[in-house]
């Protein structure tokens, strides 16, 4: 059984991924998990196959929003990303 955490729990993709994925009980075993308040940073991602991250901010027009807007885009979207990437693989996640 292939043991995935998508993070974003609640976002779009990751709601339809999970769904999509309950389908065949027997080869996967989904969890999720919020990144929002940052108490992901405590769960442990050992044992998981898969780490699919996509927790981000959507739908952004960086031509027409503030400079501090565009640097939590860029701290969420980046930074964020590179941080999860960097646990899963500490943690011995192959994907």
């Amino acid at each position: 059984m292939k043991r995935i955490l998508i993070t974003g729990a609640g976002s779009y993709i990751g709601t339809s991924v999970d769904l999509y994925l309950a389908q065949w009980p027997e080869r996967y075993r989904v969890d999720t998990v919020d990144m929002v308040d940052g108490s992901w940073r405590e769960k442990s991602f050992t044992g998981y196959d898969v780490v699919f991250h996509v927790a981000g901010i959507a739908h952004s027009d960086t031509g027409n929003v503030s400079e501090e807007r565009k640097a939590l885009y860029y701290r969420v979207n980046t930074e964020l990303t590179v941080e999860t990437a960097q646990k899963a693989k500490h943690e011995g996640v192959k994907q």
